[in-house]
């Protein structure tokens, strides 16, 4: 890409080499450095393309061979900017252009909730605004790593965030504590630590030194794999300790809460089939409604589709289209039965187990009891998994460098 962009700032050209010894005239442009890119014969000559510096070192290898390079296009800044020279204000755009897209670039016109199940985007993107974190930030004013842990320290049911700015989009991942973390990787020397509290049922070490081994029972933050290895001399004397990027496959056997109550008796909205649309634009955080229909429904649903415009897909703009539809709906009583609310609750739990075994989550064993009680009705108990159950930990320098540094001093005196 970047080797694009150079030829096209410096121009260049597609030349059919016309004569009767087209291959010496390459071999000459060879041995004297011109470089000819894209060769391919048509109809018999060749065709190449060739930076315009190097064009104009042709003249002498044209003669020698008696092959004219003929131009057939032309291709790059210079000539562009040569075709609209005498359209001062047409180049006084395209600039305006880029520098506004460069002043929209230093700004967050979009923030990402992903991965919440009990809390929604909108509640968490209201959150942050309260904490000073907002779309129309200027990207320098975020710190990813102090959003982390503002989201860790209120929401306690929340063991996991991701905070990364890509493009002018804040994008947070979180995870919920009733919920497998993802998969993370490690890029400088650490331990592999526990993720959670559980019982080593497998461990593939490939890099570090193992600290536990099948059956052993271990607490959320205890080191599994150590990422300082002894290298050890003859007579098994300790020469150092070298910090490593541990690597290994650990399974364990853990559980999960959980927790469901609904009550027996609800309400069960029926659409009357009656709906009125009405439209708003958004530009730079500015709502302006272009129009909005006259609404006489006694109760009603509003169903926003929010469409954002972007040029990529992390460089998005301030300015949105939406479009509200508004059903209405009439409130119906209802009751479920004993076997209805029993099912349904089956049903909630199913697609709770689903979102795990998609995590790569093996279902051992299913505790959970459901019951129906005082018109509501209750699922709790515990799931017996077995998953994967690392997470990585930096190596402190004090693990490795001060005994390496007490043992030199040793063999010193």
């Amino acid at each position: 890409m970047l080797v694009k962009l150079f030829r096209w700032v410096q121009g260049y050209l597609l030349i059919r080499l016309k004569g009767q010894s087209p291959e010496r005239f390459i071999n000459l442009c060879s041995n004297r450095g011109i470089f000819l890119w894209n060769l391919q014969n048509v109809d018999g000559d060749y065709e190449c393309y060739i930076m315009i510096k190097d064009y104009r070192k042709l003249k002498p290898i044209a003669r020698k061979t008696g092959t004219i390079p003929l131009i057939k296009r032309r291709q790059g800044l210079p000539f562009l900017v040569q075709q609209y020279k005498g359209r001062k204000g047409f180049i006084l755009g395209i600039l305006i252009f880029c520098f506004i897209l460069y002043v929209l670039s230093l700004f967050i016109w979009d923030i990402s909730i992903l991965g919440g199940h009990s809390y929604t985007e909108e509640a968490m993107i209201k959150f942050l605004k309260k904490n000073e974190v907002f779309m129309g930030i200027q990207k320098k004013k975020v710190d990813c790593q102090e959003i982390e842990e503002l989201i860790r320290g209120t929401y306690r049911d929340i063991g996991w965030v991701s905070a990364e700015i890509k493009g002018t989009r804040l994008i947070i991942k979180i995870t919920e504590t009733n919920m497998p973390a993802p998969a993370v990787t490690a890029t400088e020397p650490c331990h592999i630590v526990a993720s959670k509290d559980a019982i080593i049922t497998q461990i593939v070490t490939r890099t570090g030194t193992p600290m536990v081994e099948i059956g052993s029972v271990v607490k959320k933050g205890d080191i599994l794999v150590s990422g300082v290895v002894n290298i050890i001399g003859d007579n098994d004397i300790l020469l150092t300790k070298r910090p490593v990027i541990a690597d290994a496959d650990i399974i364990g056997k853990t559980y999960y809460d959980y927790e469901d109550t609904f009550p027996l008796k609800y309400t069960q909205r029926q659409y009357t089939g009656k709906m009125k649309s009405g439209y708003g634009l958004t530009f730079f955080l500015k709502k302006f409604n272009i129009y909005n229909p006259r609404i006489m429904y006694g109760k009603y649903d509003i169903i926003v589709d929010e469409s954002t415009l972007h040029l990529t897909d992390n460089f998005y703009l301030p300015l949105s289209y939406s479009k509200f539809n508004y059903r209405e709906y009439v409130e119906v009583p209802k009751t479920y039965t004993k076997e209805e609310a029993l099912e349904l609750g089956r049903n909630r739990m199913g697609r709770y187990l689903d979102n795990l075994m998609k995590q790569d989550v093996v279902i051992l064993e299913n505790k959970v009891e459901l019951s129906v009680k005082n018109n509501y009705c209750t699922a709790k108990g515990k799931i017996i998994v077995e998953e994967p159950i690392k997470d990585y930990k930096t190596i402190d320098d004090s693990e490795w460098r001060i005994i390496e540094s007490d043992e030199s001093t040793g063999n010193q005196n």
